[in-house]
């Protein structure tokens, strides 16, 4: 079962809501759908809100989809995507990925979470 939780404080929930319904990289998905893809029938995630010191803006909040998913073969995967949120001009980026701890690249990436949905 798919389980979808708000992390931290309650200051960033507009932040979370504001990034889980915008578009995703991948056309005609919300990140909230995409998350929940990844996720599969076996996987959970956790939304998570925070500060973006990287970005020197109040205005720019960092969001996180931290999915947990363990694969039928009983592997265990941890996929972070991460977002940011500008409060000022409301826009929402993809700002990256981890797939088991490694930073990944789009292609990379797409190609590491493919071969999770075939284990």
């Amino acid at each position: 079962m798919v389980a979808t939780g708000i992390a931290g404080c309650d200051r960033y929930g507009d932040d979370i809501d504001a990034v889980k319904t915008a578009e995703s990289v991948i056309p005609g998905k919300t990140n909230e759908i995409l998350a929940i893809d990844i996720a599969g029938a076996r996987g959970t995630i956790e939304w998570q809100g925070s500060p973006a010191p990287q970005y020197e803006s109040p205005d720019i909040v960092g969001v996180e989809a931290v999915i947990k998913r363990i694969g039928a073969t009983g592997v265990r995967h941890q996929v972070e995507i991460d977002f940011v949120h500008n409060r000022q001009t409301k826009k929402v980026g993809f700002d990256g990925v981890l797939v088991d701890g490694r930073k990944q690249d789009f292609m990379s990436g797409a190609f590491s979470l493919f071969l999770m949905q075939l284990e």
